[in-house]
């Protein structure tokens, strides 16, 4: 995906590069309009500053780079590793924004796979999974690149995530069901060909009793 040279800056880079604070004004500026357009007093306290809350929100679900390279190093795959049962992560708080309807949606997932030799850290799961949802998307579209990244750098003999999540988008508007889930799966390698693999990966998705 092509980005030009003043993309948006992603949480955990300097916020003053990358044309950050422009951005910011422009994105403050429209909220500003966007208040003014719902008939909201900017002068009373309380919205005084939302231009400026709403805009650093809506920077952290800026765009992300999606090139192999950039996720391959967020990955940090190591190799030669003979450990061959399933690793599974789970469940992992996912925040996202609905692309369609620009309301917040919120959930929790499972990414597991099975390895072929090649592994990454436990906490990396988190990380892409969060990579992939912190913007305006679709929750199916999130579901599938985790899948992918999975299968691509790790090149696993399966991949399995499952997402369950909240939208804002059915919980204020429409049928309003406020607490519907959605759940997304995306499916590959032993996972989709063997129902013992699957069982084993649906099994530990349920709660620890104690």
């Amino acid at each position: 995906m092509h980005h030009t040279d003043d993309a948006l800056a992603v949480p955990g880079q300097d916020e003053h590069t990358n044309g950050y604070s422009n951005r910011n004004q422009l994105l403050q500026n429209h909220v500003a309009s966007i208040l003014d357009l719902l008939g909201y007093d900017r002068k009373d306290q309380h919205f005084a500053r939302t231009p400026e809350r709403a805009a650093k929100v809506l920077l952290e679900f800026a765009q992300r780079e999606m090139s192999s390279e950039a996720v391959g190093k967020l990955l940090e795959v190591s190799f030669s590793d003979a450990y061959d049962s399933l690793v599974q992560v789970g469940p992992i708080s996912v925040r996202s924004m609905c692309a369609h309807h620009m309301l917040p949606v919120y959930g929790h997932a499972w990414v597991g796979y099975l390895p072929d030799q090649r592994v990454c850290g436990l906490s990396k799961l988190a990380r892409v999974t969060e990579y992939f949802a912190q913007q305006f998307t679709v929750q199916e579209r999130v579901t599938d690149l985790i899948a992918d990244a999975l299968e691509y750098h790790l090149r696993p003999k399966g991949v399995m995530v499952v997402i369950k999540a909240v939208h804002g988008c059915m919980a204020h508007r429409g049928v309003r069901e406020p607490q519907a889930l959605t759940a997304t799966s995306s499916v590959r390698g032993v996972f989709r060909n063997e129902v013992d693999a699957r069982a084993e990966f649906l099994s530990l998705m349920q709660p620890t009793q104690h």
